[in-house]
């Protein structure tokens, strides 16, 4: 069943339409000045109603001093229109409610998110767009009308990413799946319910963007207030929601309102309070006091934030997370006794981890499924939960624990679950790749031209023994004193003569391990190499010996290396303290070696650091940069630059090449504006560009005109000859519109299915005419009068808002179906 089928279906229509007694209140609201006298008539009507409204108004919210049993003084107390507002989300509520307890659907998630949006929206708006402020609670409260009346009435068609559980809470990718299917996104599907609902004076631009929280800047404030209304329930109802996120959140709430943060503290224990208090008196259940973030200060938010970010530059793998945890213990909550589970970054057994009084931390055991890890403890404790993944447990005997420092703990695992959610993805990631780089079976040292030592890894320390603390050097003497014997002239002859770039040799010798004597065969290899206009030697030994027993091939030790590092899809480099590239990837050698990395790189916009050196200081930067490979305009790269432990001065760079993601951000930013079959502006643009183009025709006295169209025989070429064939339709009727018409002063849009609209500039009557009867006959001749179009024309008039003009197109385009078709009918 199509959307359009519903719309059009009776019985289904009435499954959730208004009652009499809402449209009455809702005709009120619309007005000016609602009149009290109506008001109060319609609400004695209904006994229950009355009494509940009541108990809201004596509610702790409005803290008033006696209590008020009489509709009369609560108007004069609260206001006509604070009553009225009441008035409508109790009806709202009740009616909802009773239609929506189906097939094991509790709607009272959602609705807690309906309240909260719409209390939260009213108290924004009385900060931002005072004037506004009613009609954006009554816009908030009815903009997720439409999931509720598809959940009733026809829950098949809601799309897959729509949780069937909580409608209203937005998923990724869901605006852009509602549009595809129906034309639509379900804000702009709730404004055409409602107006199909006989409460068209509530008219809501604000409906159709309640979720862009990313373009809120480029909206009027009636619709910010939605906006930031809307994200914020999700937040802070997000029994699911990220922490981190909800903090930010808090922080962009803070600045949009500006306000300062024992204000914005304020302003949230206001919205909780009638929240609340709305709730309670609603017969609604706020579930497990801890779930929701708005029971929590943003103090305490902050604290645990700031905590679970040690986890993110964590060293030393995952008995460092256990170590940093156990201290945050200690000093806020004085656990000492307690045990923990953390899965592994890179499968799903876990380790256990214990510490008891006085005791310290103990790993008692690794490598355990989810259902098998031996606790000992079998008190309180706290899952580490990430995006509903589980990524540990926690538990401790929780008896001599307050209340409120209970409610603390929890909320500090919830921040550090997504704290380590990250540690997994990131830094634990990065250790693994330097602990492989220094556990390999090989002695890596750098020289410079004249065989002094530079840098040495971990296995050159161990090949060389006590030589290499002993202050020493050259490395031809550091040879002699760690293994016994020398290098030979070869190695003076490699170091004199400039034309000798490599030098190898087998030593065997006698080594001491740990005070025992053993019998080893060192392959020593090197090569000369020019880095950011010095030569140097790189120089690799190996115990061959020790690999044959391994069964490893021997003398790879610069090509196992270099494969390593080039078996990475990131470009790695090496630099100095000035930004010099003194190695990168082979791959790569020839493009970047020798470079300076701040005359072949600049950062993004979103940089906030100085760009320079001072950025080596830090233990770990990540930037964004355009990089140039050569002298062309550069690629987008992410660097993740890090110290090198024990290297001197030298940094490590991993850079990811970007250019992919870009590209596919572009594509789906051309998604969301244009029409993916004809090219044309789709529906969401055409609504955003007819807004425009009346403002800027009111600014300027310059006319606009609409013309609005749908294919006749369309219906029957699909049907007979296939829907390929239909598409083929609907691109050329695109191609004609895009030839037809002014670039830049023009704008044609796929309205949805058959339906087209075109909104043209600086027109008067006549000339629009003229422009559409010139694009119907060139469909007319294109297809052979197979298809044609019928559809209606207008002009903006005083007082026209989008929403009118296309009313009286479409009903134009009715009366030009009625004649026969294949003709424009003027709306006016």
């Amino acid at each position: 069943m199509s959307l359009d089928d519903i719309l059009e279906s009776p019985r289904l229509m009435m499954k959730l339409s208004f009652p009499p007694v809402m449209l009455q209140m809702m005709q009120e609201a619309c007005k000016p000045e609602p009149d009290f006298a109506v008001l109060g008539k319609i609400i004695s009507m209904d006994p229950a109603l009355s009494t509940t409204i009541l108990n809201l108004v004596n509610s702790p919210f409005y803290g008033l001093s006696q209590e008020i049993s009489d509709f009369k003084r609560a108007a004069v107390v609260l206001g006509t229109r604070e009553l009225l507002n009441l008035a409508v989300t109790v009806t709202y509520q009740k009616h909802i409610c009773k239609h929506m307890e189906l097939d094991g659907y509790k709607i009272y998630d959602d609705w807690m998110l309906t309240v909260w949006g719409a209390i939260s929206a009213q108290l924004i708006a009385t900060r931002i767009c005072p004037e506004q402020a009613d009609k954006v609670y009554l816009c908030c409260l009815l903009k997720d009308i439409s999931l509720f009346f598809l959940r009733c009435a026809a829950p098949g068609e809601l799309p897959v990413e729509i949780s069937k559980d909580s409608v209203t809470r937005s998923d990724p990718g869901q605006s852009e799946t509602e549009n595809e299917i129906w034309g639509m996104n379900h804000g702009a599907l709730s404004q055409l319910l409602l107006t199909r609902w006989k409460m068209d004076t509530l008219n809501c631009p604000s409906l159709q963007h309640h979720h862009a929280i990313d373009e809120i800047d480029t909206f009027d404030l009636p619709t910010q207030a939605v906006i930031l209304a809307t994200r914020w329930a999700e937040l802070e109802l997000g029994s699911s929601a990220a922490p981190f996120n909800v903090l930010q959140f808090e922080v962009q709430l803070q600045r949009s309102l500006d306000m300062d943060e024992e204000a914005i503290e304020g302003f949230r224990e206001v919205c909780r309070t009638k929240f609340q208090s709305m709730l309670k008196n609603l017969g609604i259940s706020e579930g497990g006091e801890d779930a929701n973030f708005y029971n929590h200060s943003i103090k305490s938010l902050q604290s645990s934030y700031f905590l679970s970010l040690e986890l993110l530059t964590a060293e030393g793998g995952i008995d460092s997370i256990a170590r940093i945890i156990g201290r945050h213990l200690k000093l806020s909550w004085d656990i000492v006794s307690w045990e923990l589970a953390l899965k592994s970054p890179h499968t799903d057994k876990y380790k256990l981890y214990r510490i008891n009084d006085g005791s310290g931390l103990e790993l008692v055991a690794k490598d355990c499924i989810a259902g098998e890890i031996p606790w000992q403890k079998r008190g309180d404790g706290e899952d580490i939960i990430s995006r509903k993944i589980l990524f540990g447990r926690f538990r401790f005997n929780s008896k001599n624990i307050k209340s409120e420092d209970r409610k603390n703990l929890k909320l500090y695992f919830r921040f550090i679950g997504q704290a380590y959610e990250h540690y997994c993805a990131k830094q634990h990631l990065i250790e693994d790749r330097a602990e492989t780089l220094d556990t390999l079976p090989l002695g890596v040292a750098s020289l410079d031209i004249q065989g002094d030592l530079i840098d040495m890894n971990e296995e050159m320390i161990r090949l060389l023994g006590g030589a290499s603390i002993s202050g020493t050097k050259n490395f031809n003497d550091l040879f002699k004193l760690g293994v016994g014997a020398g290098l030979g002239a070869s190695w003076t002859v490699f170091l004199e003569d400039e034309n000798r770039k490599s030098f190898s040799k087998i030593v065997c010798v006698s080594l001491r391990t740990g005070g025992m004597p053993r019998d080893a065969c060192l392959y020593v290899s090197a090569y000369k190499q020019t880095r950011g206009g010095e030569q140097l030697i790189s120089l690799v030994m190996e115990d061959i010996r020790e690999m044959s027993e391994s069964q490893i091939q021997a003398l790879k030790q610069r090509d196992f290396l270099e494969g390593l590092v080039d078996s990475m899809r990131d470009v790695v480099l090496t630099v100095d303290r000035r930004g010099n590239i003194t190695y990168a990837s082979s791959r790569f050698s020839k493009i970047f070696l020798g470079r300076n990395i701040f005359d072949i790189a600049t950062p993004s916009e979103t940089f906030t650091g100085r760009w320079g050196p001072d950025m080596f200081e830090r233990d770990k930067t990540v930037v964004e940069v355009l990089l140039k490979r050569t002298d062309t305009a550069g690629r987008p790269f992410e660097f993740v630059v890090s110290k090198l432990a024990g290297s001197g001065e030298k940094s490590l760079i991993v850079a990811r090449d970007l250019t992919a993601i870009r590209r596919l951000e572009d594509k789906l930013k051309r998604q969301a504006i244009f029409d993916g079959l004809t090219d044309l502006f789709n529906h969401t643009q055409f609504n955003t560009l007819m807004a425009r183009e009346i403002n800027r025709s009111r600014r300027t006295g310059r006319p606009v005109g609409l013309l609005f169209f749908d294919l006749d025989g369309f219906k029957a070429v699909n049907d007979t000859e296939g829907h390929q064939v239909g598409d083929d339709v609907l691109k050329g009727v695109g191609e004609i519109l895009r030839n037809e018409l002014r670039s830049g002063m023009d704008f044609p849009c796929r309205y949805g299915g058959d339906e087209f609209g075109v909104i043209v500039t600086e027109v008067r009557a006549e000339a629009l005419e003229k422009i559409g009867n010139r694009i119907r006959l060139r469909v007319e001749k294109k297809f052979s009068g197979k298809v044609t179009i019928s559809g209606g024309l207008t002009v903006l008039k005083e007082g026209d808002t989008s929403v009118s003009m296309l009313n009286r197109v479409d009903k134009a385009t009715y009366e030009a179906k009625d004649l026969g078709g294949n003709v424009l009918v003027w709306a006016d």
